[in-house]
């Protein structure tokens, strides 16, 4: 399955933030000094949200609360509780619940498109040009 890109920019971005192509492309070229030495072309990635494994936060959740219980409450000298099938089935439907309103901010490219510098300029940003011949 296809995820839904929901951010554009360069590579090795940190904070994403451009949810058009060409807004990215335009931040990326305008942060390069010499108009007249712009490359040929340029790539630019779209970014989608990482999913996170539902599953195995569903064990996570149930390892890290049974440890703690077991610190806390549990005969120092037995052995560790183990889980039960409605204790794990517990765990996956907590975990589904706070992954339906958790909104995940690491993101994976999952597209690149390498963009004729020149080409694009003309499209969409021609006054770069005629502001360039003019001074």
């Amino acid at each position: 399955m296809d995820r839904k890109i929901v951010f554009w920019g360069d590579k090795d971005d940190e904070h994403l933030t451009f949810a058009e192509m060409d807004d990215a492309i335009e931040s990326i070229l305008d942060g390069m000094d010499d108009i007249n030495a712009l490359p040929e072309t340029i790539d630019v990635c779209g970014f989608a949200r990482m999913e996170p494994n539902a599953k195995s936060e569903a064990v996570r959740v149930l390892e890290r609360t049974l440890s703690d219980l077991d610190q806390e409450y549990g005969n120092p000298d037995g052995n560790y509780t183990k889980a039960t099938d409605s204790m794990q089935e517990a765990a996956k439907t907590f975990v589904a619940a706070v992954l339906d309103e958790y909104t995940v901010w690491a993101c994976d490219i999952v597209k690149r498109e390498t963009v004729n510098v020149q080409a694009w300029i003309k499209e969409n940003r021609p006054d770069w040009i005629e502001d360039n011949d003019n001074g």
